[in-house]
């Protein structure tokens, strides 16, 4: 429980109506007597299964899909990094422990208790802190489709299980072409998503030059609920910019 009070849950409410309705459906099938009655057992099951698999990728999912992602890379000690939706920081973190005090990790967040629980600007300050990286990280509040810095700023641009809260479609492509603008020429943007705006994504940075050096679709570690919600990743390299 306090990890998942530290690192948060996304989309709490989610997985709490799917156990609520799950157990209500699992005790109206045992106490009731109609011949269907195995149906509604059947679907209280997978609601609640549905539930846990939810808040398993989560607290957990999540952080292995980024540890994978990671070991792949090579991320210079003196990088700058952008994390677009960083909520807790997890993925910030993550990419700081690499850093010397030449490089830097910023984190930018509107701060949506809907998106992600105990979600706060101070919540994640607090966590960098405990954490003894506030020398190579911070975050600050700011819009994903209005980014406060300069052009060609940033060797790694990510995000983590922002964009799609982002509607409609041109919006995405809006906060990815900001991405865009924020890169350096050749900077590496990794995108790590749920919903089925991959092609969407990937459509986007292809028309603006980008590489896609891969793409993967996770498995259980990354349902949402279930195989119809994965989670997917995208990694590709900026065009060198005039």
């Amino acid at each position: 429980m306090n990890k998942l009070k530290k690192q948060g849950l996304d989309a709490p409410l989610v997985p709490i109506l799917y156990i609520i309705v799950g157990l209500l459906a699992c005790l109206f099938a045992l106490f009731s007597n109609y011949s269907g009655y195995l149906w509604t057992l059947f679907y209280g099951i997978i609601m609640v299964l549905g539930g846990l698999i939810f808040i398993h990728t989560s607290i957990r999912g999540k952080s292995m899909i980024w540890d994978s992602i990671i070991a792949d890379l090579t991320i210079p000690e003196n990088s700058k990094v952008l994390d677009l939706g960083t909520g807790h920081g997890l993925v910030l973190l993550k990419f700081a422990q690499h850093l010397s005090e030449k490089g830097h990790a910023t984190g930018i967040d509107l701060w949506l208790n809907k998106d992600q629980s105990n979600n706060s600007l101070k919540n994640t300050n607090d966590i960098i802190e405990s954490k003894k990286l506030s020398r190579v990280a911070d975050v600050q509040t700011a819009n994903m489709l209005d980014l406060p810095f300069e052009e060609n700023q940033y060797d790694f641009v990510v995000t983590s299980l922002a964009l799609h809260n982002i509607k409609p479609a041109s919006a995405r492509k809006d906060a990815l072409n900001e991405a865009d603008r924020v890169l350096k020429s050749g900077g590496m943007l990794i995108i790590v998503d749920t919903g089925h705006n991959k092609n969407e994504y990937i459509s986007v940075l292809q028309s603006n030059g980008y590489s896609i050096q891969k793409h993967k679709t996770y498995g259980i570690i990354g349902w949402w609920t279930g195989p119809w919600m994965p989670t997917y990743s995208i990694v590709a390299t900026a065009p060198i910019k005039q």
